[in-house]
């Protein structure tokens, strides 16, 4: 059985229909009950650090820290991470994950893009775009973090909203992390002196809407790669976590 769309399909629709599996994906189970202990317990812990950061360090620390909790839910409500999407892609050829990705990447280049252009900062402050050197270190820990990723089982987004909800299976993976952002860190000087070519803002040769449309269309291009390989390879579906049922209930817990 296939999920494949009918051979007559015209290809418009072919582009907005879900991918095709091997079989049908199936229906998510029911979320687990609430625990309400640790959820009061860990409420109670942000409130008060929050407002002890408010209080005793001002706006500007407090703010940050309320966007990084957003962050974290956020993390941990779409149960996001990089490492499951690339190894379905390459392992089975299911571009799902990476197609999500790619919507997520292509909604904050437009967020930015926007933040950018009109020069809107908080607290005095004045957004600008940066851009570091691309060279041998970047290779080497661009490839040391993917091996790492998928050994671990997680990316560093993945491990920290795992462990924020209590799986400890992760915290090996977690106190690697650490260490490896450590030792790099403490090893700068020697990835920073390693051969790389000079750093380029895309802006500034084709304008913040150009850097911005590039962006999107390379997106676009992962998008539609990811795509031409499920249908071809046919793969199996991801499987549904569990899902809370309601529309409130969905919005809070996922």
């Amino acid at each position: 059985m296939t999920t494949a769309p009918p051979a007559g399909a015209p290809p418009r629709a072919a582009l907005i229909t879900p991918s095709p599996t091997s079989v049908p994906a199936p229906e998510a189970g029911p979320a687990p009950a609430v625990r309400r202990g640790p959820l009061t317990v860990a409420a109670g812990i942000g409130v008060l650090l929050c407002a002890y950061v408010f209080v005793r360090h001002g706006a500007k620390p407090g703010v940050l820290l309320l966007l990084g909790t957003g962050l974290g839910y956020a993390l941990f409500h779409s149960r996001f991470g990089f490492t499951s999407a690339w190894r379905q892609l390459v392992a089975v050829g299911n571009g799902t994950g990476l197609r999500a990705h790619t919507l997520l990447l292509g909604t904050t280049a437009t967020l930015f893009a926007l933040v950018l252009g009109t020069g809107a900062g908080l607290f005095g402050s004045t957004p600008a775009p940066s851009a570091g050197p691309l060279g041998v270190g970047l290779l080497i820990g661009a490839f040391v973090f993917a091996i790492g990723m998928q050994l671990g089982g997680a990316c560093a987004s993945g491990t920290l909203f795992a462990v924020g909800s209590g799986q400890s299976s992760i915290v090996l993976t977690l106190f690697g992390f650490i260490t490896g952002s450590t030792l790099a860190a403490w090893q700068f000087g020697l990835w920073s002196d390693l051969p790389a070519l000079d750093p380029v803002l895309l802006s500034d040769h084709v304008g913040r809407f150009g850097s911005w449309a590039v962006t999107v269309l390379a997106l676009a291009a992962v998008w539609w790669i990811a795509r031409a390989v499920q249908a071809r390879r046919n793969p199996p579906p991801v499987s549904a976590p569990p899902s809370a049922r309601g529309t409130w209930a969905r919005v809070v817990r996922g």
